[in-house]
């Protein structure tokens, strides 16, 4: 059987929340970030299981905070290394880079 599409789902909280990763209903990733204030949203860490890795599963949770962020005006600071060069090397998400 193949597995199913990834879904990603967003879980505001407080003080952090996340963007969760599900592939055929298993949590496998996630994107660690926080609200500091009214105009910005910071991406603390960005994780997947390490089979996924280098299937731009780490890349589809940053592209889902970008909409996020765009949707709710918000700019990103990517506190993450590994979000910071996601987002940095793709022209289209300069709008939201603070």
């Amino acid at each position: 059987m193949a597995p199913s599409d990834p879904v990603i789902t967003n879980h505001p909280s407080e003080p952090d929340s996340t963007f969760d990763l599900t592939i055929d209903g298993d949590k496998r990733g996630y994107l660690d970030y926080s609200l500091p204030d009214a105009s910005t949203m910071a991406i603390h860490f960005v994780e997947v299981d390490p089979e996924l890795r280098g299937t731009g599963m780490g890349e589809r949770l940053v592209a889902a905070a970008v909409d996020w962020a765009r949707v709710n005006g918000r700019r990103i600071v990517p506190r993450c290394s590994f979000a910071r060069a996601v987002l940095t090397r793709t022209p289209a998400y300069q709008d939201v880079l603070k």
